[in-house]
């Protein structure tokens, strides 16, 4: 036993997702920072406001992004472990073009449909939401570069690079959106940092893949990214598309869909109430994200010399890495959390915000074990079984959601958001059983 933790201590896989984990948590305090501005600046209902043409946005978004990324950085992966950099080049190509024509048509419906939307849904406060969610439908084009190139930083393991984009274009997404708030007292100064940071976070990607190229990464010019030639631009579609959909259907059932349905049922200010204290446990649930931006690429280049073996021992060790660092972490932290919250936020938060986190902290405790979910699906070639496994959990989620939201305006949402993290296990169980029945090498991928 000793000698396993010593070799998980000492693991590339930890030192890498350690990394990620330190940016993390700097992007998750500056972003409470942020936060924390905007609740004294702007108040409650303004702030909710914001948050609710946000999630409006993401809506348009999700239904429209694809996983190509996650596919990208898969593939890219393989090759280089394979040694095929004309695969290399091929991959990346595809994904250069894809994402920002993905986002030039999620820009365009977001203008002439999304307005109308909001307005029709949200009586009372639809015209002030309508504006704000049709401007941020330019951020997906303005995130494409970093998209891109992060993909490609990524699938190299140069995970340094990708705390320092992510940490820097988060450090200059809070002081804008602070600035806008203050100078335009609305939620318009926060919409304006927000689309002026994601220019900043494409610029800090193409200096940080120059500087890879420079330091010997095997990575294409940027002149033969835009030239794709070969690129497998259907099979890019089809597989993100999958992949996209498993991934979205949880930004929807967590973030999105809750930020929506609060205001049907409650006053928008509980928007407020519910993203500050989901800003709160996202210092917890941001760990996961630099686990499994690590284990992607582990996986992929496991899963390119069929190693069923290996995958299950990344796997397991990656979701138990998470989950008790997250699990123990809070359990720590929450004591103390009461206290933070009133010195940091406006006296109307105090109550609403410090129960809404008593509420999720059980379901982020369980969601903790499962950061590898979705890369196990990606690399195993199950994204069927994920797709219709996130579809049935998303619609009795959101049912559940909704209920517990008309039972009890204020905190429901909550309640049901701390239900839905139990469809998590799911995966875990299905994961489980597949490694028990494949113990042999990987058959030959799919399209499947």
């Amino acid at each position: 036993m000793r000698g396993r933790v010593k070799e998980l201590v000492g693991s590339r896989f930890l030192r890498e997702s350690t990394t990620l984990q330190g940016a993390a948590f700097a992007n998750a305090a500056s972003n409470l920072v942020g936060s924390v501005v905007l609740t004294h600046v702007l108040g409650a209902s303004e702030l909710g406001v914001f948050y609710t043409a946000v999630a409006a946005f993401s809506l348009l978004w999700a239904l429209l992004n694809l996983g190509l990324a996650a596919v990208a950085t898969g593939e890219v992966a393989r090759a280089l472990q394979a040694g095929r950099r004309e695969d290399v080049a091929r991959w990346l190509g595809a994904l250069t073009w894809l994402t920002p024509a993905t986002a030039l048509v999620a820009a365009l419906i977001g203008w002439f449909a999304l307005g109308p939307l909001c307005e029709r849904v949200y009586p009372r406060y639809g015209a002030e939401i309508a504006p704000i969610a049709v401007w941020m439908c330019l951020m997906p084009l303005l995130d494409a570069p970093r998209i891109v190139l992060s993909a490609a930083l990524q699938s190299t393991r140069r995970m340094a690079s990708l705390a320092r984009i992510d940490l820097g274009q988060e450090l200059v997404r809070v002081v804008l959106v602070s600035v806008g708030a203050l100078v335009t007292g609305d939620a318009y100064g926060p919409l304006g940092g927000t689309l002026l940071a994601s220019i900043g976070g494409s610029l800090l990607a193409l200096d940080h893949y120059r500087q890879a190229r420079r330091a010997g990464q095997p990575l294409p010019p940027i002149v033969a990214l835009l030239r794709a030639r070969g690129a497998p631009f259907g099979r890019a579609l089809r597989e993100g598309a999958k992949v996209g959909l498993v991934r979205n259907v949880d930004a929807l059932g967590v973030q999105i869909l809750p930020s929506l349905i609060l205001p049907l049922f409650a006053n928008v200010a509980w928007v407020s109430y519910l993203r500050i204290a989901q800003r709160l446990v996202a210092m917890a649930r941001l760990v996961m994200q630099g686990i499994n931006r690590t284990a992607l690429p582990a996986l992929s280049a496991l899963a390119g010399v069929k190693d069923v073996q290996g995958l299950r021992r990344v796997y397991w060790r990656a979701s138990f890495l998470s989950g008790a660092t997250i699990s123990l972490g809070i359990l720590l932290a929450l004591p103390a959390l009461p206290f933070v919250i009133r010195a940091l936020f406006p006296v109307d938060f105090h109550d609403p915000v410090w129960t809404i986190v008593l509420i999720l902290t059980p379901g982020v405790m369980v969601v903790s074990f499962s950061v590898a979910n979705d890369v196990f699906y990606l690399v195993t070639r199950q994204m069927r079984v994920a797709i219709t496994l996130s579809l049935v959990g998303l619609a009795l989620n959101t049912a559940q959601i909704t209920l517990f939201a008309w039972w009890l305006p204020t905190f429901g949402v909550a309640i049901g958001l701390s239900v839905t993290c139990l469809w998590s296990l799911v995966h875990v169980v299905y994961a489980w059983r597949w490694f028990r029945t494949h113990a042999g090498p990987l058959e030959r991928p799919t399209a499947g």
